[in-house]
């Protein structure tokens, strides 16, 4: 009987202390990283982010809390200390605190941080009484309980809320989320807790920040809008944990990792056997890159056998097919290849698909053959077409997506490949225009090797590496929250946003056999200006001239780094040439004033870029020779009828001798033909009447259509050799209108559906074949307006603009305004759209004598009006925000500049 009592006792006892056991070292979590739900995205420890920084480290370096999701979390936790406390108490408290961040989704539409502050019962105590009884007269602490943890809610009077929090013993636990915190306490009070990843940072002097994040959400900042099916992810290992420290510039900060292989074995074996190393091919990478990857090569050969394996085990059949039939004369491509394969997406004011793979090569010729004959083994279709571009031959091969059957998706996008040797590089472009526009950068020298900012990224910072994907930040059209889901756009997206802080974004891989070495680098190459220089109108330069000017001034060159020539024509016919000392050297006599827009053309083959412009009665090529301080003009009589308002350049087309096209009053497109030094007709139109301008140019990859509207309804469109396009000419009609439209269709890039614009303000999007495929009715006022396309000058994208005698509207594509301007003077007023890269778009209005800037939010970039009697001339120079303005009045020439955010 008491041997039975005795194990009872003992029973109980065991329970007892099991139970204890278990409130101990179960129900309750052993370290911090117990606290955190499941669900985080990312997660960080810092010191240093809580830190004050100084105005002048914020302008010149990349502090921690400038970089997004750090500022954003860091902006959470303030916004509910500052406010509880006064900020000396609040500073006081977080100094020398290693906090805790995760960020959290809270709905399908947003995103929300919760910070984990360690604290001390007895040093710590004050303060938490403090926050938790705060000034009565401006805040309320709401009080609730929630599974017997005690939540409070600091909100305002008029019940702002400023943030959640509850304590435990060892930590303050906060969010501006209630359902955040509410988690929190989920995972605090599991009965079977998950097991948990205790996941240390080391957080010292040196290392200023601990992140561990998910690779799905790394592949989000790399990835392409065009290209869902990205192989980026794969290049990323299946978790990230990064110790961030300064670079030696402090311009960027940079995080190192090394993570475990896992299932990326596949991806490590493409690079067996390859050391790691550096981009050595900043003379060949255009400044106005937006994103690039780069693969790393010490045994190209090896590389082709491993790439050929890796492709040849797919799944999709077409793929396979594709190998198989490359697969003999791949080791000969891969045997003349060098160390750098790199894969430049320009940025793109239209939103298309601009890009250059830049292939450093042992032997550039055999390079270039063995891809040629690549070409031939997959199928290339149709005769190659070769032309001459600033001494460059450039031949289109017409096989769809040869790259990426060499270096696998990532590398996809190119329906036909354009290709040309230079230096000891192959240059392949996916667009005649894409390769135009390179090579222009090239020749006057557009490249990271010539810019400092991006040589000391290049040199200094990015690391020895197999694989890196690069991101500059805010370029036009490849600015991050444009292809993230909604919750980082609305998270991230907000004008004031630490987005705007960043510009440079580097992924960098080697692979080894057990481990994955990353690298993260994040920062910005260029100073940022402080606030009291911005948006201040600053003469730069005044060039007096003796007779008044009769045309706005043309430039060639870049006036930001002072390489700029600009012509003036005076109203004795003379053409002067303003040299960048600002020196005047009356060059030739015109026959009238610039009518046209100025172009720039390969038009002598010279190896330099040619301007064309029209006036009246002839077109004029002038080739400048800066060294000779020189240009010489040369004329050509236009034939009778033509409208000297527009050039355009004809790219893509199948003729190589056209250089510009213009149209004619009875509806008509002429070209200059290079070879025979006139304007011939392309385009007979049997429908007489003049085009509405621009008409516009669409390369269709096989060859250039060209896309015109006349006044009455009719819609063409024509292949270059003449013939109309199926299903054209079509009818817009409008029964009781004779003349509904004043302006064209246009086409956006990638896109195959058009818009138009009547002047009561329907807009109409129209199907390929020229059918109405919806209506919509623009909002008209009281006092009523006539609407019109408005394209920006190079035809990129446009709006729609409402007019008046006295008034000025901007709507977007959709028809909501942008923009409204009122008071302009009849008759002497001129809008422009300007598209300037880096996201940039400005609208230029001159009323009278004088010119102002605006952004498309309604506000006025210049602080005192623009003196100008012609419209002005922008350009940006990107590295250091700078807007230079060249406006010609009565007897001068003024250059102004504007430094803008």
């Amino acid at each position: 009987m008491k041997k039975r009592i005795w194990i009872g006792i003992g029973a109980v006892f065991a329970a007892i202390l099991a139970w204890a056991g278990y409130q101990q070292f179960m129900a309750k979590p052993r370290s911090i990283s117990a606290l955190i739900p499941a669900d985080a995205l990312l997660i960080f420890d810092s010191q240093a982010l809580q830190a004050p920084v100084s105005a002048r480290a914020i302008r010149t370096q990349m502090p921690l809390r400038k970089v997004p999701v750090f500022q954003e979390a860091v902006q959470s936790l303030e916004r509910f200390f500052y406010t509880a406390a006064d900020t000396a108490t609040a500073r006081t408290f977080l100094a020398k605190k290693i906090v805790r961040y995760s960020l959290h989704p809270i709905s399908k539409t947003q995103l929300g941080f919760v910070f984990y502050i360690p604290i001390d019962q007895n040093s710590d105590q004050a303060f938490i009484e403090k926050i938790r009884h705060p000034d009565p007269a401006k805040y309320r602490m709401l009080a609730r309980s929630f599974s017997d943890e005690r939540i409070q809610e600091l909100v305002s009077l008029t019940n702002q809320s400023y943030g959640t929090f509850f304590a435990t013993e060892h930590f303050l636990i906060g969010s501006s989320s209630g359902v955040l915190v509410e988690n929190v306490i989920r995972t605090l009070h599991k009965t079977l807790p998950r097991s948990e990843q205790n996941i240390q940072f080391r957080i010292d002097a040196d290392h200023v920040a601990g992140l561990s994040i998910r690779p799905e959400v790394m592949q989000a900042l790399f990835e392409q809008p065009e290209a869902k099916r990205s192989l980026v992810n794969l290049f990323l290992p299946e978790k990230l944990s990064l110790q961030f420290r300064q670079s030696a510039s402090r311009t960027h900060l940079i995080g190192y990792a090394a993570d475990d292989i896992g299932n990326r074995q596949d991806i490590a074996n493409i690079f067996v056997d390859q050391t790691p190393v550096r981009m050595q091919s900043g003379d060949a990478i255009p400044q106005n890159t937006a994103v690039l990857y780069h693969l790393g090569l010490s045994n190209p050969t090896r590389f082709g056998q491993s790439m050929a394996r890796v492709l040849g085990s797919t799944a999709n059949e077409s793929v396979q097919e594709r190998i198989e039939k490359l697969e003999e004369d791949m080791p000969g491509f891969f045997n003349a290849l060098g160390q750098d394969v790199i894969l430049c997406r320009l940025e793109s004011a239209s939103n298309a698909n601009r890009k250059i793979i830049i292939l450093k090569a042992k032997d550039v010729k055999k390079l270039s053959t063995e891809f040629q004959n690549l070409a031939f083994l997959a199928g290339a279709k149709g005769p190659s077409t070769v032309k001459t571009f600033l001494q460059h031959k450039l031949l289109r091969v017409n096989v769809a997506e040869l790259p990426a059957s060499l270096f696998s998706n990532l590398f996809s996008g190119f329906p036909q490949s354009w290709i040309t040797q230079h230096g000891n590089y192959l240059i392949i472009a996916n667009g005649e225009d894409v390769m135009q526009d390179y090579l222009q950068q090239v020749d006057r020298k557009a490249v990271w090797a010539n810019d400092p900012r991006q040589l000391g990224l290049l040199n200094q910072i990015l690391r020895p590496a197999n694989f890196t994907a690069f991101v500059r930040m805010n370029r036009s059209q490849t600015t991050l929250p444009v292809s993230w889901p909604i919750t980082w756009r609305n998270l991230l997206g907000y004008s004031s946003a630490s987005l705007n802080n960043l510009e440079n974004m580097v992924y960098q891989a080697s692979y080894g056999n057990e481990k994955v070495q990353s690298t993260l680098v994040l920062g910005r190459s260029t100073r940022q200006s402080g606030s009291n220089v911005l948006n201040r109108l600053l003469l730069r330069r005044r060039v007096e001239f003796n007779a008044p000017l009769i045309a706005a001034p043309v430039v060639s060159g870049n006036l930001a780094d002072g390489s700029a020539q600009f012509y003036a024509q005076n109203n004795a016919g003379q053409f002067v040439l303003v040299t960048p000392e600002g020196d005047k050297i009356v060059q030739d006599t015109t026959d009238g004033a610039i009518r046209s827009n100025v172009v720039a053309a390969d038009y002598l083959s010279n190896g330099h870029l040619q301007y064309l412009f029209m006036t009246a009665r002839k077109l004029y090529i002038a080739d400048p020779n800066p060294d000779a301080r020189r240009v010489k003009l040369k004329g050509i009589t236009l034939p009778a009828g033509i409208d000297p308002s527009l050039l355009l350049l004809p790219r893509g087309s199948r003729q190589s001798n056209l250089i510009a096209l213009a149209a004619h009053k009875d509806g008509h497109v002429y070209a200059l033909d290079r070879q025979k030094k006139a304007f011939i007709r392309l385009i007979k139109n049997p429908h007489p009447g003049p085009l509405l301008l621009p008409f516009q140019l669409i390369d269709e990859g096989n060859g250039m259509e060209i896309l015109a509207l006349q006044a009455d309804g009719t819609l063409h469109r024509w292949h270059d050799d003449g013939a109309y396009v199926n299903h054209f000419p079509a009818k817009l009609t409008f029964d009781g209108v004779d003349k509904p439209f004043v302006s064209p269709v246009l086409q956006p890039a990638g896109s195959t559906m058009m818009q138009a614009v009547t002047t009561r303000g329907e807009v109409l999007d129209l199907h390929p074949n020229g059918l109405i495929a919806k209506r919509s009715q623009l909002y008209r006022p009281i006092r009523d307006g006539s609407f019109r396309l408005f394209p920006d000058a190079a035809q990129t994208n446009w709006l729609l603009l409402r007019t008046t005698d006295t008034e000025t509207a901007i709507l977007d594509q959709q028809g909501n305004l942008q923009l409204d301007i009122r008071g302009l003077k009849p008759g002497e007023s001129s809008v422009r759209y300007h598209r300037l890269g880096t996201g940039i778009e400005l609208i230029s209005i001159k009323s009278g004598g004088f010119t102002d800037i605006y952004t498309l939010n309604q506000r006025k970039i210049n602080d005192r009006p623009i003196p100008s009697d012609f419209p002005v001339v922008l350009q940006l120079d990107e590295q250091t925000g700078e807007l230079y303005i060249l406006s010609g009045i009565s007897k001068a020439v003024q250059l102004f500049s504007i430094r803008i955010r």
